[in-house]
């Protein structure tokens, strides 16, 4: 797998789309359960490549948003072999994917690879619908990329 490159594997074959830019930041909460804090992740991408007939007209250059809550994350802790998981539902959205209409992630996943300074390498997964049609006719799509992400 390439670095800073999304893969979107779709019922048709895998999808890839660069990585432009990436960003992490805390919302430092009070650390209680009815107020975590929360990672957010940030991205956005540019045209994809090995696209199926039924999204390369579209042209679509993608971003996708996952927010992660845990009690307290200290910017510290953020090192390699960190993790964090967020298996909500689709009616408790804290992720989604921007593609021509938003959509909500599921089964988000991250994990620190590497860090030098503030820079992060970054392992991220989930799921979506899938990008073209939203209707359950098609299996979800899986999200998987490994990027550098910059501290916003």
């Amino acid at each position: 797998m390439d670095e800073n490159v999304l893969y979107l594997t779709r019922f048709c074959g895998v999808e890839r789309y660069p990585v432009e830019t990436a960003k992490w930041y805390i919302i430092e909460g009070d650390g209680t359960e009815d107020d975590p804090d929360m990672l957010c992740l940030e991205m956005d991408f540019g045209m994809g490549d090995g696209l199926h007939e039924d999204t390369a007209y579209l042209e679509a250059e993608p971003s996708w948003e996952v927010n992660f809550y845990s009690l307290k994350i200290p910017a510290a802790s953020l090192q390699p072999g960190f993790c964090l998981e967020q298996p909500n539902r689709e009616e408790d959205v804290e992720g989604n994917l921007y593609y021509m209409e938003h959509q909500p992630t599921i089964d988000n996943k991250m994990e620190v690879v590497e860090a030098e300074g503030e820079r992060l390498k970054i392992r991220l997964t989930g799921i979506t619908e899938d990008v073209n049609y939203y209707d359950g006719s098609k299996p979800k799509n899986t999200m998987e990329l490994v990027a550098w992400f910059d501290k916003n």
